[in-house]
């Protein structure tokens, strides 16, 4: 039986929604244009370096958080594959997001 959201850990629903903060593209929700980062308009490229402190500065401006560091390192032999990992500093504790960005996609891994 699936979990409920009163059974879940905070700190997983937490990463949740960042999560779905990083792959939701601004301008594609009707309420809150403005929420989202649209991390899928990375894929297939190489990555400008300044993409892990704009995810950091777009984590951080959630009042859940009082702290975040992101890494991005290019996968070996992958041509523009990337993990990324999110460590975050929340009110439900520590989290760590980690995701696997390739041409084809995002993929949460941890």
């Amino acid at each position: 039986m699936a979990a409920f959201a009163r059974d879940t850990d905070p700190r997983e629903t937490f990463a949740q929604d960042l999560y779905h903060l990083l792959i939701t593209n601004k301008m594609s929700l009707l309420l809150d244009p403005d929420w989202g980062f649209g991390l899928e308009t990375y894929l297939g490229r190489a990555l400008p370096p300044t993409l892990a402190a704009d995810i950091e500065n777009v984590v951080r401006d959630d009042d859940r958080v009082s702290g975040a560091s992101c890494t991005i390192v290019p996968v070996a032999g992958e041509i523009d594959s990337y993990r990324l990992t999110l460590n975050v500093e929340c009110e439900a504790g520590f989290l760590e997001l980690a995701l696997a960005l390739s041409p084809s996609g995002i993929v949460r891994v941890a």
